[in-house]
């Protein structure tokens, strides 16, 4: 399944079980199931704008965005994580007065709507944890969080029905919201990685020095950059140093085995210029307009 499909599947069953759960809240007269729905109604607004932005993000480059719109996908997975840091708060601050207070709730048909709600919530959640980018990770990290949510109202409502502790309801939401809450930072961290232009995960500059220099046509490269625009696919650009009076063919011939080496290594848009040894830039030349030191391999 696509992407966008995918998000259309998460969105539309998110939406409708929304509703589901406030007619459920009011009938049981659970403020668990109550609050669970005001989150997942602000999960259906971001995991809707996460499929407008991931829609956005399939556009190929064009004259405004040369890069294309990659980053559409990620804007869309750090607005959903900010929501879903919203949302996870609502639930902490009304779950902490039930520990304080357990309200008397139907806790017979709590268990029906729970089983109805980990089987709705863990599809739409499986459909978007099956994709790559960043925004559907963020995604599929509400559904999931739905997922638990359900898992401690189900738990809470036979704990209620077999032994009267009403107060167990309220301890697992407030666990299984801080172990979301712990996975939501981490995904946020990576897609503001990304943002910052960090070296992609999995791709070791040294290896691709490494991979680089082993031809010996190649004396030297510096100047070395990989980053990714949408968190999959990484990009390069390098300069590399040649012997004096090589050949058009010899460099074409250059570059070639320098790309299937770097494909080899997962980055598949590489820009790679050639230099001769007596015409090497100057360290100021090279250096990135906010200082540093070149990167060099010998």
């Amino acid at each position: 399944m696509k992407s966008k499909s995918r998000l259309a599947t998460a969105f539309f069953l998110n939406l409708f079980f929304t509703v589901f759960e406030l007619v459920g809240g009011l009938f049981t007269n659970s403020m668990a199931i109550l609050s669970d729905a005001v989150h997942d109604l602000g999960d259906s607004l971001a995991i809707g704008l996460s499929w407008l932005l991931d829609r956005k993000a399939k556009q190929k480059p064009d004259d405004r965005f040369t890069y294309g719109y990659g980053r559409y996908s990620l804007l869309g997975a750090l607005i959903s994580s900010l929501i879903l840091v919203a949302g996870a708060t609502v639930v902490i601050i009304k779950a902490i007065p039930r520990l304080l207070n357990p309200q008397p709730v139907h806790a017979d048909w709590m268990i029906l709507f729970a089983v109805v709600g980990v089987v709705v919530n863990g599809i739409a959640a499986t459909q978007a944890a099956k994709g790559r980018t960043a925004n559907e990770k963020a995604v599929s990290l509400h559904l999931f969080e739905d997922v638990f949510g359900w898992i401690a109202v189900l738990l809470g409502s036979l704990a209620m029905v077999l032994w009267n502790i009403p107060i167990l309801d309220a301890i697992l939401s407030l666990v299984f919201t801080v172990y979301i809450l712990f996975h939501v930072f981490k995904n946020i961290r990576e897609v503001m990685a990304v943002f910052l232009e960090k070296a992609p995960r999995g791709i070791d500059l040294e290896t691709v020095k490494a991979a680089v220099v082993d031809h010996t046509e190649i004396l030297d490269v510096h100047h070395l950059h990989v980053w990714t625009v949408d968190g999959v696919n990484p990009l390069a650009t390098m300069h590399v140093v040649i012997a004096d009076g090589s050949t058009a063919e010899a460099i074409a011939a250059i570059r070639a085995r320098i790309r299937d080496q770097l494909e080899g290594l997962g980055i598949h848009h590489a820009t790679i210029e050639c230099e001769p040894r007596s015409a090497v830039c100057t360290e100021s030349e090279c250096l990135p307009e906010s200082g540093g030191t070149p990167i060099h391999h010998h």
